[in-house]
Order: C-alpha cells, then sequence, then structure tokens
C-alpha cells in the first residue's frame, strides 16, 4: 500500500507544469545614431538579434527606434542581421550582455557600433548632392506659397493650365486666395475643389503672369503597388516660415494606406507642399509635423492617391475662366534698414498716440518697424529694470547681458525687418444689458462682457483709390477672463492688413479706412488724421533713402 502511494505521488509530482522562467527580465533595445551636425536619428524597422546557446530572438525597431520583449535572464549576444547606414556610413553591432532583474535597456549607437565606410563614399555622397541639386533646380518652379487670409502654406502645380494642389486646411473658408510663385510674382487664386476628410484641395490660377512655372511630375501607382518603401529616401520643397524656397530631405519611416510618415522636417509654411521620391516624383502632400524630445520628430504626408481622385473629378470644372491674372502687391525686397530703426530710438520724444485710434465698435492700431521697434525696445529694457529689482545681486550679469549678441541682434543684422505698414483691427468688447440690470442690484458682481461685432474686411483708401493690400489677414481672436472686476469668454475675428510703404501718402489729400462688420453692409469710416499720415510718412522716410541708394547703386554698376 505505502509502495502504491509512493508510486502516485511520484506521478502527481511529475504532471505539475515546470516553472517556466518566472522571473522573466523587460528588455528594451533602442537603436539611435547620431549624424555629423550631432542630431539623433531613431532607427526604425530595424531587427535586432538577441541569442542565447541555441535559442535566437529577433525584435524589430517601431518608429521611434525602440522595440521591447520579455527575456530569461542570462547571458545574451545582440547583433544586427543587416547594418543601419547613415551617411556614408554603415553600423552594424555584436557586444555581449547580461540580463538580470526586472527590466534591462540595451542602446545601440554609434559608440558600440562597428563603423564601416561605404564603398566610394565620396563619389556616393556627391552624386546624392548632385542628383538633390539638380531636382531642386528642376522642380523649384513648380512649387508656389499658397496664400490665405489666416495665413500661407505651399502647393505646387500639377499641369501647364493653372491647377494647383494644396491642403484643405491652408485655404480653410478664406475668401481671398493668392499664389505666390517668388518674390515679385503674386496673383489670385481660385478654388475648384476640397475634401476636408483628405484634406487636399485643388486651385486654379492664370498662368499668363507666371511664364516660368512648370507643373511637377505625379506619380501614379499601379493595382496594388505603394508610391514608396520604408526606408527609402524622399524630399521636399517649400516655403516654410515666410522663406524663399528651400530644400528638405528625410526617409520614409512608414507606408500607411492613406499616409506617408517621414522624419523629413514640416514647419509652419510647408503644408501643401509636394514630397518627392527619388527620381523626383511627387509621392504625397507633407501635412503635418511633430518635433521630437531629442531628434527631428515624425511627419505626415497624405498620399498622392487621395489627391489623384480630386483631380481627376475636376479637371473638367476647372476649364472655365481664369482668375484675374493681374499681379498682386508683394513684400518689399529691401528690408527696412537698421540704422532707421535705431535712429527711432534715439529721438528724444516719440508721441504713439497717433498710431491708436477707435472707429464705430472697432479698436484700430498702426504698425510701422520704427514704432513696433522702439516699443519692443521699450518692453525689453523694462524687463531689464524689473529683473534688476528683484535681483541686486545679479545687476551686473544683468547689465552684461544686454550687451551679449542676442538672437534679437541676429535678427536685426540679417535685416529680419520687412518694410511693410500694418493696420490692425479689433472689435471692442461692451457689456450686456442683463449683466448691467444685474450689477445694478449687486456692487460686487463682475461686469459680463461679449464683442460688440466681427471683423468681416477692410478697405484703405489712398484719396479716391483704393490700396491693394499684400496680406489681407482675418485671424480668429478668443478672450477668456475670469476675476472680481470682469467675466469675458468670447471668440471674434480680427483684421490684419499689411500693405506697401507708400500706402498712407500726404499727397493722395485724405486717407481713410472701411471697415465691414458682422452687422451689415454698411462700412464703418475713419478718416486719418493730419498727424497720423505725418508720422506713418515719416517713419518710412529711411527705408525710401535706402531704396533710393541701392537704385543708384545698381545703376552705376551697369556697363
Amino acid at each position: 500500500m505505502k509502495r502504491y502511494l509512493s508510486l502516485v505521488l511520484f506521478g502527481l509530482v511529475s504532471a505539475l507544469p515546470a516553472s517556466a522562467h518566472p522571473n522573466l527580465v523587460r528588455v528594451r533595445v533602442r537603436v539611435i545614431l547620431v549624424d555629423q551636425d550631432l542630431n539623433q536619428k531613431p532607427v526604425p524597422f530595424f531587427v535586432v538579434s538577441l541569442k542565447s546557446g541555441a535559442k535566437a530572438t529577433e525584435l524589430k525597431t517601431s518608429l521611434d527606434g525602440t522595440a521591447e520583449a520579455q527575456l530569461p535572464p542570462g547571458r545574451y549576444t545582440v547583433s544586427s542581421p543587416k547594418a543601419a547606414e547613415l551617411g556614408a556610413k554603415r553600423f552594424s553591432w555584436s557586444l555581449q550582455v547580461s540580463l538580470s532583474g526586472s527590466e534591462q535597456n540595451i542602446d545601440l549607437t554609434n559608440d558600440n557600433a562597428k563603423v564601416e565606410e561605404t564603398a566610394a563614399p565620396a563619389s556616393s555622397a556627391k552624386a546624392a548632392t548632385n542628383d538633390l541639386t539638380e531636382h531642386f533646380k528642376r522642380l523649384k518652379n513648380s512649387v508656389v506659397t499658397v496664400r490665405s487670409e489666416s495665413g500661407h502654406g505651399t502647393g505646387f502645380f500639377v499641369d501647364a493650365k493653372g491647377l494647383v494642389l494644396t491642403n484643405q486646411h491652408v485655404v480653410a473658408n478664406s475668401e481671398y486666395l493668392a499664389v505666390q510663385f517668388d518674390r515679385t510674382h503674386k496673383v489670385l487664386a481660385k478654388l475648384i475643389a476640397a475634401d476636408p476628410q483628405k484634406d487636399v484641395a485643388l486651385l486654379s490660377v492664370n498662368m499668363a503672369a507666371l511664364p516660368n512655372a512648370s507643373p511637377a511630375p505625379l506619380y501614379r501607382p499601379g493595382a496594388g503597388r505603394t508610391p514608396v518603401q520604408e526606408g527609402e529616401r524622399v524630399f521636399t520643397i517649400g516655403s516654410p516660415l515666410s522663406l524663399d524656397k528651400i530644400i528638405t530631405t528625410g526617409i520614409v519611416s512608414k507606408v500607411e494606406p492613406h499616409t506617408v510618415m517621414s522624419d523629413v522636417n514640416i514647419n509652419p509654411g510647408n503644408s501643401g507642399g509636394p514630397l518627392f521620391n527619388a527620381a523626383g516624383q511627387v509621392i504625397g502632400l507633407t501635412t503635418f509635423g511633430t518635433r521630437g524630445e531629442g531628434g527631428p520628430g515624425v511627419s505626415g504626408i497624405v498620399r498622392i492617391e487621395e489627391a489623384l481622385a480630386l483631380l481627376d473629378q475636376n479637371r473638367a470644372s476647372a476649364k472655365g475662366t481664369p482668375p484675374p491674372g493681374a499681379l498682386l502687391p508683394v513684400e518689399p525686397l529691401t528690408p527696412y534698414p537698421i540704422e532707421g530703426l535705431k535712429e527711432a530710438l534715439r529721438a528724444e520724444k516719440y508721441d504713439s498716440r497717433p498710431y491708436y485710434f477707435a472707429a464705430g465698435d472697432f479698436n484700430i492700431a498702426l504698425s510701422t518697424p520704427p514704432l513696433d521697434y522702439r516699443e519692443q525696445e521699450e518692453k525689453r529694457l523694462q524687463a531689464e529694470r524689473e529683473h534688476k529689482k528683484r535681483n541686486k545681486k545679479q545687476q551686473t550679469a544683468g547689465e552684461n547681458a544686454s550687451d551679449s549678441d542676442a538672437p534679437k541682434d541676429w535678427e536685426q543684422e540679417a535685416g529680419a525687418h520687412p518694410a511693410i505698414f500694418a493696420i490692425y483691427v479689433m472689435p471692442k468688447a461692451k457689456e450686456g444689458l442683463g449683466s448691467a440690470f444685474g450689477r445694478s442690484f449687486s456692487l460686487n458682481s463682475a461686469a459680463k462682457l461679449k464683442f460688440k461685432t466681427d471683423f468681416q474686411a477692410m478697405k484703405l483708401f489712398c484719396g479716391n483709390k483704393e490700396v491693394l493690400p499684400i496680406h489681407p489677414g482675418k485671424v480668429p481672436v478668443t478672450v477668456s477672463i475670469q476675476n472680481r472686476l470682469v467675466k469675458m469668454d468670447d471668440s471674434t475675428y480680427k483684421g490684419i492688413y499689411v500693405y506697401s510703404p507708400d500706402a498712407v501718402n500726404p499727397d493722395c489729400g485724405q486717407i481713410k479706412l472701411e471697415i465691414y462688420s458682422s452687422k451689415g453692409a454698411e462700412p464703418t469710416i475713419r478718416a486719418f488724421d493730419e498727424k497720423t499720415v505725418q508720422h506713418v510718412w515719416a517713419d518710412f522716410d529711411a527705408f525710401r533713402r535706402a531704396q533710393a541708394a541701392g537704385t543708384q547703386s545698381a545703376s552705376a554698376a551697369k556697363p
């Protein structure tokens, strides 16, 4: 009997499952390289092998260059079946690690990699650079800046008849649309069609005023084919941050059914621009960009197939009369001279009252480079004075800091002050009848304010002639104030119209402004007084002198 019980117990013990390594280690592998400009570059979709004895586990990194797994503790060989390439170098890894504890990180970087020069690195790099240079020269004339009331983005010609593709969020519901080819050529644009869900829009412009423009070649994928693969080199041409056209390169990180992810930088102003493959064909529209903590981040691109459907469906409707081809005003090529701004600072008295006034339901503010520069400097000096009061012990350091080579100095010397005249129109706020009535019974109640109206548009007249703006802007504004005296939570639109330096000229006679609101068709009219006209005109004296000097120099240089 005892023998029988022993056999039964032995059988039960043998049937129990063996312990399946209860203490697994959570392993996080990160593959990240640093390029020659010290930018961190995560390596996505990269295979890493971890081998212990005869058993090997392969991990594949995600977009951020990381991968995770649960592995038994022990000694492992970490290797890369294929090399990663960056610049003119190949990086591969083979290192021994010991896994223990609950978590462990393994970083594969430049420091622990085996580095090899690619075959003929100099000639390869030169060939790649030459390819990009030729692509930029050939394709830059297909790219334009798209202007709307809310800002600007990028677009590109898709045929020789003036059709332009861009993002829908660039044009939105703007009543004003224009396409700027370069610093001197800008024409009106007409919206043909838009698809908000796919974020694509089709515009039409008159090509008569843009003789150097050319269409970009479009990639038309066949059935089951994708425009690019992960790891392929791509580039974009755009006009970010209100600059001239520039080229930016990157690689494809992920191809989705409707989008492409890439590390190519997309800055404000790049939205709607073309993303090209290595052959110089458009494979998508650059749409958004995110900044990474230690690298360039990830950018999203709408695949070209999403736009081709809109393009093919609306070609016929775009064959009507094109928009007017007359050239629109543009910003002066000559920036406002820094010496003229410094003259404004040296003036003993500077009366800012002529630049601020009211008209009906609106408050109006005028802007010129000297006024803006002086007000910015006064704010900076005031901030320094307050800083010194709070930190008397650091007064010397504060004085030295004012003489440093600060970013503002670089902007000044780089000509970061455009020679433009701007008008800002903001609706006034008022207290509602209900709020005023309620406060008559309770002195401690806060006044509840709302905007009187919404800005719609404005017109500037120099004499009887309307002055066309360089940029007519209408932007949303939200004000939220909650305190003991005032409560306000309301939204409206304000106007920001930019004009050329000669928009306000004493020789015109009367200068007046017509402001249109959401209340009705009749505008609010406000004439500039003589003092305002004289101040604005005098503010551009330095610019006119610099412009005349540049014209004389150009004439003298001609044979």
